[in-house]
């Protein structure tokens, strides 16, 4: 929908915040790369797209804090900016009909023009990491009750420590962070059989982004058990969050 003015063409401009998930392969695609699947797919569902001005116009996407390779997400946002009126739920569909397997829109919302970034705004992330245990002796009770008690000690002392550090390849050469800063809370919740849950919260903003996976490799190389080892088999994004709110 547009109004005309002396001859121009005014668009009512829409600001829409859009909810996704990516899981499957689509998990080792990038983040640069993410930018180019939904502007093929935004074309090809003809979606009514706000064109930025100058040499190299382009759709006036942009997308939250950037999920680490190899990661996969319940809980992904992008902002799109419509030129003209469509419903929600046929821009949902649309999309949906076109992505690849392994994105799929789960919600879209208008919001203000006037609203800040989604990379300045999400100051958190929740993750949910599927470790493996592999029991070295057979004797070992798979159903060990107090296995998320002993668990949830080591991970309270593994947090007590004032730094917490690891070492990360820079321009300028190898460099030790100190990653505790960024840990908000991390709880073993679930444990059947050989399948242990952690629940992960992390900050996150313009200037912090910790990939969950050097928290768990930190605490690992310090959880040092004589009856089993642990394995990351699987670490997804559960949440993004807004002063402790989720984004939509």
């Amino acid at each position: 929908m547009c109004k005309l003015t002396k001859g121009r063409r005014l668009f009512l401009e829409k600001l829409i915040r859009v909810k996704y998930s990516k899981t499957g392969p689509l998990k080792y695609i990038s983040h640069l790369n993410m930018a180019q699947v939904f502007t093929r797919a935004l074309r090809r569902a003809d979606i009514p797209m706000v064109i930025s001005i100058g040499f190299n116009p382009r759709f006036r996407i942009s997308f939250g804090p950037p999920l680490p390779l190899g990661i996969s997400s319940k809980s992904e946002y992008l902002d799109i900016r419509l030129k003209e009126e469509m419903s929600l739920g046929e821009l949902k569909d649309r999309l949906n009909r076109v992505l690849p397997l392994g994105l799929n829109i789960i919600k879209a919302k208008e919001i203000p023009l006037s609203s800040e970034s989604l990379i300045k705004v999400i100051d958190s992330a929740s993750y949910m990491i599927t470790l493996k245990l592999k029991f070295r002796k057979e004797t070992i009770d798979f159903r060990k009750k107090d296995l998320i008690d002993e668990i949830n000690k080591n991970i309270k002392y593994f947090l007590s420590q004032k730094e917490i550090l690891i070492e990360k390849e820079t321009k300028k050469g190898i460099k030790n962070i100190n990653i505790r800063p960024a840990i908000l809370s991390m709880e073993a919740k679930e444990h059947k059989g050989q399948i242990l849950k952690l629940e992960l919260w992390l900050s996150i903003g313009p200037n912090e982004n910790l990939n969950p996976r050097y928290v768990i490799e930190s605490w690992l190389s310090k959880f040092s058990k004589t009856d089993y080892i642990v394995n990351i088999k699987q670490i997804c994004r559960e949440g993004l969050y807004i002063n402790h709110k989720a984004v939509i």
